[in-house]
C-alpha cells in the first residue's frame, strides 16, 4: 500500500484522482491525532492541511501522519507538496524521513500539464521564472527564488542536490545510477522534468524507492511501474 501525506485538501484530492484514474482504490482523510483506519485501499492519503501552519506544527502533523500510515502497513510513501514549493517544505520532508528512520528522498516538483517545469534545478511557471510568476506575490509564502536546491536547502539541515535533464533523458537505468550515486552524500535529490515523457522516465527509475516527494504530476506515471 502507498501512503500519501498532503499539505492541503486540493493537493490531497488531486493526487488521489491521479491514482484512481489508473484503477487504484484511494481514500482521502483529514488528519486527526487519534485517527485509526484499516488498510482497505491501494492508496491512503492523509490531508494534514499544514501549508499555512507554523513550521513546528507542520512538522508534528507530518511526523504523526507518516507513522499512522506506516502502522497501517504502507511500504511506499509520498509527501505531496505545492508544485511551486509554497509551505513548510523542509520541515515536512524532514518529518517524513524522521518518522521512517530514513535518510534519502527523491523530489519531483515539475507539473508540465500545469506549466510547471524544472530545468537545471530552476523552476518556471508558464515560461516565467518562479520568482517572476504570480507566486512571488503570495501573501504567506512569497516565492522569491527559482533555484529549487537553494529554496529547500534554506529550510533543512540535510544536504540537497539535483539531477539535470540531460541525465534524465539518458533513460531510467542511467537516471537510477545517478540518483543512487547521490545517495552516498546527499539526503534530498531533486530531479528535472520538462514534459510528461521526462516524468515517465523518472517514474520508471524510482518507482520502488520508499520515499518520494513533490507535486502530484508523477503520480500519473507511477502506476505504470508499481505492481499492485
Amino acid at each position: 500500500m502507498l501512503g500519501v501525506v498532503a499539505d492541503d485538501t486540493t493537493g490531497a484530492n488531486d493526487i488521489g484522482i491521479m491514482f484512481s484514474k489508473n484503477n487504484y482504490t484511494t481514500k482521502v482523510v483529514a488528519f486527526d491525532e487519534q485517527m485509526n483506519f484499516t488498510s482497505d485501499v491501494d492508496v491512503m492519503i492523509i490531508d494534514t492541511d499544514s501549508r499555512l501552519d507554523p513550521p513546528g506544527e507542520s512538522y508534528h502533523k507530518v511526523l504523526k501522519a507518516t507513522k499512522i500510515l506506516q502502522k497501517m502497513g504502507c511500504t511506499l510513501f509520498f509527501n505531496k507538496t505545492c508544485s511551486v514549493f509554497r509551505g513548510n517544505i523542509g520541515k515536512e520532508f524532514d518529518a517524513m524521513l524522521d518518522a521512517l528512520n530514513q535518510e534519502f528522498a527523491v523530489i519531483s516538483l515539475a507539473f508540465p500539464k500545469n506549466g510547471r517545469k524544472t530545468v537545471n534545478g530552476i523552476h518556471t511557471v508558464h515560461g516565467k521564472l518562479l520568482e517572476l510568476s504570480e507566486f512571488a506575490k503570495d501573501p504567506v509564502h512569497p516565492m522569491r527564488q527559482s533555484n529549487l536546491v537553494e529554496i529547500l536547502q534554506q529550510q533543512t539541515s540535510r544536504k540537497v542536490t539535483m539531477v539535470p535533464l540531460e541525465i534524465v533523458r539518458k533513460g531510467p537505468i542511467e537516471l537510477r545510477k545517478e540518483i543512487e550515486g547521490h545517495r552516498k552524500e546527499y539526503q534530498y535529490c531533486i530531479v528535472d522534468s520538462e514534459n510528461q515523457s521526462d516524468l515517465t522516465i523518472l517514474a520508471e527509475a524510482i518507482h520502488d524507492m520508499p520515499i518520494l516527494c513533490g507535486s502530484s504530476a508523477i503520480a500519473e506515471e507511477l502506476p505504470k511501474f508499481i505492481k499492485k
